[in-house]
């Protein structure tokens, strides 16, 4: 299967493109990975969309990047990409377990990228990215009062969606801790 032309295929409307590669590469995602994530740190929107909505499909079936390709995804909050292609990336941060020896400019570039993106024009973006600063919270007791903070602040101003989101983070970081 030629990954880049079924992900070009996508009419912007219809995900069948997207689900037939994450099919074809789900009995070998190691394999597909590396090149996902290169595909979704291109410069052309559909293969930017494509190619993180198949990591999320893959994520939410328990094959989410692992080890090295983890931290690769998490600098992919850094890059320039298409609304649509970064709240994929935050919603397949839940799906994710955080290499355990994750540098420490790692966590704090997610924790940079992360409180940016929580001033996104974009609601779920910034629901997302509330629900990753939960889980950073949860990993590292040091953000806990720092994202709380933000979590009650949000209360106040933020839409009902982001507001959901932010209860369901606060129930997941009271799981963890």
């Amino acid at each position: 299967m030629d990954i880049v032309a079924m992900l070009r295929s996508y009419d912007g409307k219809r995900v069948a493109p997207f689900r037939a590669v994450a099919e074809a590469v789900r009995d070998a995602p190691e394999g597909a990975v590396d090149r996902l994530l290169e595909l979704a740190a291109s410069d052309e929107t559909v293969l930017q969309v494509g190619a993180t909505w198949v990591l999320k499909s893959l994520a939410e079936r328990d094959m989410a990047p692992r080890d090295g390709d983890a931290v690769e995804l998490l600098r992919l909050l850094h890059c320039p990409l298409a609304s649509d292609a970064l709240l994929h990336l935050l919603q397949t941060l839940p799906h994710m377990d955080l290499p355990a020896d994750l540098p420490v400019g790692e966590e704090r570039a997610l924790h940079r990228a992360l409180l940016r993106l929580i001033e996104s024009d974009r609601v779920f973006v910034r629901a997302w990215a509330y629900n990753g600063l939960g889980l950073l919270a949860a990993r590292n007791p040091a953000l806990r009062d720092e994202v709380e903070g933000l979590f009650s602040r949000a209360d106040k101003t933020e839409t009902a969606a982001v507001k959901v989101r932010i209860r369901h983070a606060r129930a997941a970081f009271r799981d963890r801790v």
